[in-house]
């Protein structure tokens, strides 16, 4: 496990996900092509899915408190802190 604290000062306990629930995560991951650019589809649903799999203790209430802004910081803080090397 690992603290954290956002830019936003709003707190979360990192947590080790399994090898499954990671690949999960990853495996949510959409994109649609617009030209030659790709846009990320179902883009609140996925930080949503990675933060209750990668941080202790997260349930709707503290979701719900999270801007736009935490909810990214937060999903690649908790990519980063479970990487696999990919």
């Amino acid at each position: 496990m690992k603290k954290l604290t956002l830019k936003s000062g709003k707190k979360a306990t990192l947590k080790e996900m399994s090898v499954d629930e990671f690949d999960n995560c990853m495996d949510s991951v959409q994109f649609d092509m617009n030209g030659k650019e790709a846009i990320l589809k179902n883009q609140f649903a996925l930080s949503t899915k990675w933060i209750r799999a990668g941080v202790e203790k997260c349930d709707d209430k503290f979701i719900k408190s999270l801007s736009i802004e935490d909810r990214a910081e937060l999903q690649v803080a908790i990519q980063e802190f479970n990487s696999l090397g990919e």
